[in-house]
């Protein structure tokens, strides 16, 4: 495990070695917002400790002290490995979209046409970065998902409508993922990465709104609440195994 203080806090060894590794997030590059991420990290009492050269997962402290490793076993940890098989399933689907190549989607699935105005193509490159920095983010904190070429349910990208439809459901999926890793976190008084689920949640929230507006949906921003505290809120997912199984049953198949 990093270098750690008596008292079982990060030490500023693991702290140097997780800001480096932060450097090469677009999300991080300006210092200010590494920094004040990193004295959040530090400040986190009952929260995150890094693993060794930080690539071994991240580990969660509980409330009582306990480390536990990032096999699946902490809630927290399996949530936030999941979202990044989540995250490079969204950057395929935007780059697929545009009928651009990704590192983790199929040449087939690109849309040969084009499905998207100049302006809605704007929305969509930005989405596809968005998407690109939270997997890069969570990478970068030591999490990780063990399959990264995804395959989408023939016909996607087709039309415009087709590929609309499956966007909003892949958005309400990656909502309901983020807000049952809030849920897990805050469970745990994690409350730093709770913010930083939060954070990436708000995000996929613009990106479902988007997509209903593209989509000619009235009103696109149709939610009181994002969860089940609407009745047209994402489910709230208790286990990350279960947002990804709502994933496949997307039609969404894993090709490496």
């Amino acid at each position: 495990m990093g270098d750690r203080t008596e008292d079982g806090q990060v030490s500023q060894v693991d702290s140097e070695r997780a800001e480096n590794l932060l450097k090469s997030s677009e999300l991080f590059r300006a210092t200010s917002t590494r920094r004040t991420f990193m004295s959040r990290l530090m400040a986190a009492g009952g929260g995150v400790a890094l693993g060794a050269g930080v690539g071994g997962g991240l580990l969660f402290r509980n409330g009582a002290g306990a480390v536990v490793h990032a096999d699946g076993v902490d809630p927290v940890v399996a949530f936030g490995n999941a979202a990044v098989g989540a995250e490079r399933i969204a950057v395929a689907f935007y780059a697929n979209a545009l009928g651009q190549s990704s590192a983790y989607g199929v040449a087939s699935d690109e849309a040969m046409g084009t499905l998207l105005n100049s302006s809605h193509r704007d929305y969509f490159r930005a989405a596809r970065q968005q998407e690109q920095d939270h997997q890069d983010t969570l990478v970068s904190l030591g999490l990780s998902f063990p399959y990264s070429v995804f395959g989408f349910p023939s016909g996607t990208f087709n039309s415009a409508s087709a590929m609309l439809a499956l966007g909003e459901k892949l958005e309400n999926i990656f909502i309901g993922a983020y807000l049952g890793a809030i849920k897990a976190a805050a469970s745990e008084t994690n409350t730093f990465i709770a913010e930083a689920a939060a954070q990436i949640l708000g995000i996929e929230c613009e990106h479902r709104v988007l997509i209903r507006d593209i989509a000619g949906d009235d009103p696109p921003n149709n939610r009181v609440f994002e969860g089940n505290l609407s009745s047209n809120g994402s489910t709230v997912y208790a286990t990350a195994n279960d947002a990804v199984n709502a994933l496949l049953a997307l039609g969404i198949t894993v090709v490496s």
